[in-house]
């Protein structure tokens, strides 16, 4: 047998190991031993949710007493994380009637994913505010984001060509918008843009321009309108009021002031996504409607082909092994490569009153999941300026003053990638991951438990429970990415510490058939933007004492409140030299 088969069944009955540990070297054993090899002549029993580990159960509240006691909603993070010390890697909590058993273990978690069928229920369907409101003003191809049945899959089916499987070509013309939305960093922060905002705004502008090939830039208060600013700003709200609803149920079902306030800015992000989408859309058919006249020859049109975009558009043919260059001769464009409704138009699935509907609900994701990404990352690299410098040798080193334009690029670069990854283990957007299923379920554990839950009963996985313990990290307070470079990783290879370097502890975005359609977008938008403002600039804290004066304090997500304050100030690079 390999050595790490050989090691591991002495690990697990080592007396020096807790519990957890076991727990986790005897899941790692479930992953690599033989189905068959867990055959026994007496079936384990099978218990249900409310057999779990778990708090005192009130009548009627649950465990809700417990839940506040812990921190309640502005600290989830602590409260999953106390949990986890106090009753182990499953644990139950029951809120309100709302029963869920919580795993530690990402690979259980993965053994569910894939009983998921083919319709998996979404975390987003647990966000009843946008289902309620796009129920109550009928915008059904909006709705079908949320949906998890035939409507979901159409829906997904007729996007996922054009984003999630082709994210790779889309990295040019992020790429660009990064150039300017660094050009003008130095002098929008903190003078007329505080940091996090202006991090809001970067990511509205990445995502604008995949969605329409070009940008507004309202990270430039010179040229921002008050329409796109506003916009960026109603977003963010509705994020934001969402998760207190969420916490605070009744608040929808009176309609008080803080759901009016969330369909307020609704009505705002909705109305400007659909207009600006239905003006980009019609823009595109007219240019394909050009194309196909045969009688016009291709240099009297008034648009031309994005294969025709000059050199100096940052955009290596040769590097790029030619996705984007595919793209380029099919699809007839303005910008440096076709945006994702031309792509949209050009598949001609869907009309331009439906693709408008889905460029709002697609826009607000896009903008906000980023930024909260983005926010952790740069207050991680401004709290560890060692970190940062050593990020901005590698971004030179390998760069050299250029943009990050292709998938060669970003493998050649294993720091940045690091310090992406140990931010999300330090300080994730979300310290749970939720899944439901249609059909009922039995959890399998390491030690022979079965667990039988319910079809409709919340499963989630705790993103804060063996990243942030110590018996797998060390130092796990620390912000080190030196921990996910290639050889950390290869060294932990068939030890309990593996287990942090599961796919569904590496990124927000989720994983299996639900993951987020503009995941691997946002994660190029996240690599592209930090390689561009860290070989530009040198983002620190305006007071270094800022570091430990915030809280993760959960809104629709987990944000930094206060956010600390933020300067930048130029990089010196002379010719080949780092100063």
């Amino acid at each position: 047998l390999p050595p790490c088969r050989q090691q591991l069944p002495a690990m697990t009955k080592s007396k020096e190991l807790s519990p957890r540990l076991r727990f986790a070297a005897s899941s790692l054993l479930l992953h690599l031993r033989p189905t068959n090899s867990f055959s026994t002549a007496t079936p384990p029993s099978v218990k249900s949710i409310a057999d779990a580990p778990a708090p005192f159960k009130w009548p009627f509240i649950g465990t809700l007493p417990d839940f506040l006691s812990r921190g309640g909603v502005d600290k989830f993070a602590e409260v999953h994380e106390s949990m986890y010390r106090d009753f182990g890697p499953v644990y139950s909590m029951s809120i309100l009637g709302d029963d869920t058993i919580v795993l530690c273990d990402p690979i259980i978690f993965d053994s569910i994913l894939r009983k998921e069928g083919k319709f998996p229920i979404g975390g987003t369907e647990g966000v009843s505010t946008f289902i309620d409101y796009y129920e109550e003003n009928n915008v059904t191809m909006a709705l079908n984001m949320f949906q998890s049945g035939p409507e979901w899959k159409e829906w997904r089916d007729s996007l996922n060509p054009d984003m999630f499987a082709a994210w790779t070509t889309y990295l040019p013309s992020i790429a660009q918008t990064c150039r300017k939305i660094s050009d003008v960093a130095g002098a929008e922060v903190p003078k007329h843009i505080p940091f996090v905002d202006f991090i809001s705004r970067a990511a509205f502008d990445m995502f604008e321009t995949v969605m329409y090939g070009s940008t507004s830039f309202t990270t430039n208060s010179k040229v921002a309108s008050s329409e796109d600013i506003e916009f960026v700003k109603a977003a963010q709200s509705a994020f934001d009021i969402t998760g207190a609803l969420l916490s605070n149920p009744m608040e929808k079902v009176f309609e008080g002031d803080l759901y009016k306030k969330f369909v307020v800015n609704m009505d705002k992000t909705f109305s400007f996504a659909r207009k600006r989408t239905k003006k980009y859309a019609d823009l595109a058919l007219m240019d394909q409607q050009q194309v196909q006249q045969p009688q016009r020859s291709r240099q009297s049109k008034q648009f031309f082909f994005a294969d025709e975009v000059s050199a100096d558009a940052g955009v290596d043919e040769e590097s790029s092994k030619c996705p984007v260059q595919k793209i380029r001769n099919a699809i007839p464009t303005k910008f440096v490569n076709p945006s994702f409704i031309e792509r949209l138009v050009h598949r001609g699935e869907l009309n331009n009153e439906d693709i408008s509907e889905i460029g709002a609900p697609l826009l607000m994701a896009g903008v906000d999941t980023t930024a909260y990404v983005m926010s952790w990352l740069y207050l991680n690299l401004a709290s560890n300026p060692d970190v940062q410098t050593k990020l901005a040798e590698e971004l030179h080193s390998v760069l050299k003053g250029a943009d990050l334009t292709t998938v060669e690029q970003m493998d050649s670069l294993p720091y940045l990638r690091a310090c992406i990854r140990e931010s999300h283990r330090l300080t994730p957007a979300t310290p749970i991951q939720p899944k439901k299923m249609r059909k009922d379920v039995d959890i399998v554990l390491p030690n022979g438990d079965i667990y039988h839950v319910e079809a409709g009963k919340r499963i989630s996985l705790n993103l804060r429970a063996f990243p942030m313990d110590p018996q797998f990290v060390d130092n796990p307070t620390k912000y080190q990415p030196e921990r996910f470079l290639p050889e950390a990783i290869e060294a932990r290879k068939g030890t309990p510490s593996e287990i942090i370097d599961h796919p569904n502890f590496e990124d927000p975005f989720g994983r299996g058939k639900r993951r987020c359609l503009g995941g691997s977008v946002a994660k190029a938008e996240i690599m592209i933007l930090a390689a561009r403002l860290i070989q530009d600039w040198e983002i620190s804290l305006v007071d270094p004492l800022d570091a430990t004066r915030w809280t993760a304090k959960q809104k629709l997500m987990l944000k930094a409140d206060p956010y600390p304050a933020m300067k930048l100030v130029k990089r010196d690079i002379e010719g080949n030299e780092w100063l």
